[in-house]
């Protein structure tokens, strides 16, 4: 998929055939107001076309405000408990040479008006009653302003198309289902209450071993290296 930028409409009622309108409206739907485009910057902004047209791009500027700096939570730590202690032990280490901060600065989402000259096409694909809807407009942007949205191409797809993708979604998922239960009943009589604590941390001091080693004879070998 690679990276895009967001685009959000606010305010502003986009062209659309009476039979998308129609099918939006049987489905109990709202007209899409976010797309996604991949002909501006591609790092994952976010620009909003109000109901005058005016394209603002969203930016996260600093506050003047401190606030608590929470670290990156990664959830469950799976490791054993000599692991744990491994890596703590390493980590108050490094600590010690690099402190952590305690506060850091608030930023705050902020629309900046901007001042795009620029064609460029926004897409979303989407599924809406049970079957994907695809849809892209092509915007005409001067200075900052959509001169021009108009839709390029829309796609409903077909009933019957929809119905085998479900039976097969459905399948798909019951299989994975029946496959993370067994996992799961593997993982709780045997993997927590004895392979955790027995072989992960074998194998993980003995990749590091391994890793020392062979270091090790890289920097010896170093010296013929050239000859």
């Amino acid at each position: 998929m690679g990276m895009f930028d967001d685009v959000v409409v606010e305010g502003l009622k986009l062209e659309a055939p009476k039979k998308l309108q129609k099918y939006f409206q049987d489905s109990g739907a709202e007209f899409p107001k976010g797309f996604q485009t991949k002909d501006l910057d591609n790092l994952l902004s976010t620009y909003t076309i109000d109901g005058k047209g005016q394209i603002y791009l969203t930016e996260y500027r600093p506050t003047g405000k401190k606030i608590p700096y929470v670290p990156l939570s990664l959830g469950r730590d799976g490791r054993s408990f000599l692991e744990r202690l491994f890596i703590n032990a390493r980590v108050k280490r490094l600590c010690g040479k690099h402190s952590i901060p305690k506060f850091t600065q608030e930023r705050k989402a902020t629309k900046v008006k901007t001042n795009l000259t620029q064609t460029f096409e926004m897409y979303t694909y989407e599924e809406v009653g049970g079957r994907y809807v695809d849809l892209t407009y092509s915007v005409i942007a001067v200075s900052g302003k959509a001169k021009s949205i108009k839709l390029v191409n829309w796609n409903i797809e077909d009933a019957k198309v929809a119905t085998k993708r479900h039976a097969s979604k459905d399948a798909f998922n019951k299989n994975m289902e029946d496959s993370f239960l067994k996992r799961k009943i593997f993982q709780d009589k045997w993997y927590y209450p004895l392979l955790k604590e027995t072989y992960n941390p074998f194998v993980f001091f003995a990749r590091m071993l391994v890793q020392k080693v062979c270091g090790k004879i890289i920097h010896w070998s170093s010296r013929w290296y050239g000859v």
